[in-house]
């Protein structure tokens, strides 16, 4: 037994040792409250910490599905353009095929009549037996092969024959010169224009080749349809009334040539400027029209030839729109899929793919309320949530494996140092429940600080707190609990009250091989109750 006369040389014994770890012993007064402080910012710097893991995590994890549902969003908008655009492009590729074998085949037939030998004879000596011949072969030529007018030109631009020369909108004795088709003809190329006849007033295709005699042209053979120009509209009319599929043919100059809607027809698409009014004024391509704008607004652009675009006529409607180069008449073709279309196509998946991800969210944030919820549950099953100490059950369960080892292992033994706060029951008659918890947390916390890992500090009782050493030495035991003691009276402990000096009193028992831990509690309950009554604020043991 150690009484008072020796506790100075036993608590340098205890500075002195360097088995456990080193708290340094400062004396009452500013730095208890510090210390105190220290443990309790502690504590609530590792609650918080765990807090901010899981929101940190969280977080992320909120960041990354977003990420997911933009990646997802974009790659959703790139293959429905792609799924738009090829149901454009098929349509483009039709209305090409269609201009082609419509117009292809009469593209040999200037070429042929320019090399005839009727033609060639009418322009060198232009007598009227000649072009009666001219004329009688172009009428027949011309209704063979569905042409609206054929007809030849001097190099004046005069026409000296037509196929229509019966006819009361005959164009014979006419000057053409300021016709494209003709100028581009007596330049020895090729003339290809649309625009509106002269007389017919009709929209139709002008093809047109020079007359090459001994080397020189010498005239220009020209010839017009019309007819898959009105089938193709017609075409569009019905796409239009009955899928409302809209369609734009225009020519180089953004002048409608086609649509599916015939008020549009000669609207301009964009603001012409007075130079390019003059032209189509002189070459007379469209008549009198007036080429009002068409009323499109460009919304926004998606990529070089598609856009989203609106029109004044159509309140309420947005278009994807792309444009497409027809060379086949000289012009360009727009063609409009629905936006909503478009919409739904991307809105759909990018809402399914936006419900997975909050559904994985919700699920994850479920997943870590029940991790931690199982967590506390676990940790108030295993750690008393006033102390934090250990609970009797986790002891129950290191006493079994300790017992066990210590049963086949003589050297694995271990010891129970058991103390209880000196007059606890006077603390809480004086400063109240409260108070009292805040003295049984703080000598909980003062003992646990000088407990290594591989030790345990459990709650025992009410205010009774058992620490069990893996140490079979009675001496070295006795040191540690010695340091216990005077930890605590040193340290006091700080509380809503402010500080308070605390004792413990405490009684050591190591096990023996065999023993029960009842009997272990039972002599070390027996020390403690000693040191209690030899006048408490000591550590006792069967060898003292």
């Amino acid at each position: 037994m150690v009484t008072a006369p020796y506790q100075s040389t036993l608590d340098q014994r205890i500075l002195n040792s360097r088995q456990y770890w080193q708290v340094t012993f400062a004396p009452p007064g500013k730095e208890h409250v510090q210390y105190i402080k220290n443990i309790n910012v502690r504590g609530l710097k590792k609650t918080l910490s765990g807090i901010h893991c899981r929101t940190f995590m969280l977080s992320l994890l909120a960041a990354l599905l977003a990420g997911m549902v933009v990646a997802a969003h974009l790659g959703i908008k790139e293959d429905a353009l792609r799924t738009i655009e090829r149901t454009l492009d098929s349509r483009n590729d039709l209305a090409r095929l269609y201009f082609l074998d419509q117009l292809g085949k009469y593209e040999v037939l200037p070429e042929t009549l320019a090399s005839s030998a009727a033609v060639r004879a009418a322009l060198q000596e232009p007598e009227p037996a000649k072009l009666h011949e001219v004329n009688l072969a172009l009428a027949e030529i011309a209704a063979r092969i569905g042409c609206d007018r054929i007809w030849v030109m001097d190099l004046s631009g005069k026409v000296i024959a037509d196929s229509r020369w019966r006819s009361l909108d005959a164009i014979l004795g006419r000057n053409v010169a300021y016709r494209p088709y003709f100028q581009d003809a007596v330049e020895g190329r090729t003339g290809r224009f649309v625009g509106i006849g002269a007389t017919s007033q009709a929209l139709g295709y002008f093809l047109s080749r020079p007359v090459i005699i001994d080397h020189r042209i010498q005239g220009v053979v020209a010839l017009r349809v019309s007819r898959p120009f009105k089938d193709f509209e017609a075409l569009l009319w019905k796409d239009w009334q009955a899928h409302g599929k809209l369609a734009l043919v225009a020519d180089a100059n953004g002048i409608l040539l086609m649509s599916g809607l015939g008020s549009w027809t000669f609207k301009s698409m964009l603001q012409l400027d007075p130079a390019q009014m003059a032209r189509m004024r002189q070459s007379r391509q469209y008549g009198e029209h007036d080429f009002t704008p068409l009323g499109m607004k460009t919304v926004r652009p998606v990529t070089a030839d598609m856009r989203f675009v609106q029109f004044e006529e159509l309140p309420g409607k947005t278009y994807l729109q792309k444009a497409y180069d027809m060379r086949e008449i000289g012009g360009r073709g727009y063609l409009h899929a629905d936006a909503e279309d478009y919409r739904a196509r991307v809105g759909i998946p990018t809402g399914l793919a936006a419900l997975a991800a909050a559904f994985t969210f919700i699920a994850v944030c479920f997943l870590v309320e029940r991790w931690r919820l199982q967590a506390e549950l676990l940790e108030a099953a295993i750690r008393d949530p006033l102390t934090g100490l250990y609970t009797r059950l986790y002891m129950q369960e290191w006493l079994h494996d300790a017992v066990s080892a210590h049963l086949r292992h003589e050297e694995r033994g271990f010891s129970l140092l058991l103390f209880d706060i000196d007059r606890f029951k006077s603390i809480n008659d004086t400063y109240g429940h409260l108070v009292g918890d805040d003295v049984l947390r703080g000598v909980a916390q003062l003992v646990g600080s000088c407990v290594r890992t591989e030790d345990l500090a459990v709650r025992y009782g009410g205010e009774e707190i058992a620490v069990f050493v893996r140490i079979a030495d009675p001496a070295e035991i006795m040191l540690l609990g010695q340091r216990i003691r005077a930890h605590v009276e040193q340290h006091g402990v700080m509380t809503s009250h402010g500080h308070i000096r605390v004792t413990v009193s405490g009684g050591l028992a190591t096990h023996a091989v065999g023993e029960t831990t009842a009997h272990l509690f039972e002599r070390a309950d027996k020390m403690l109750y000693e040191a209690k009554r030899a006048g408490r604020n000591r550590v006792l043991s069967q060898w003292e």
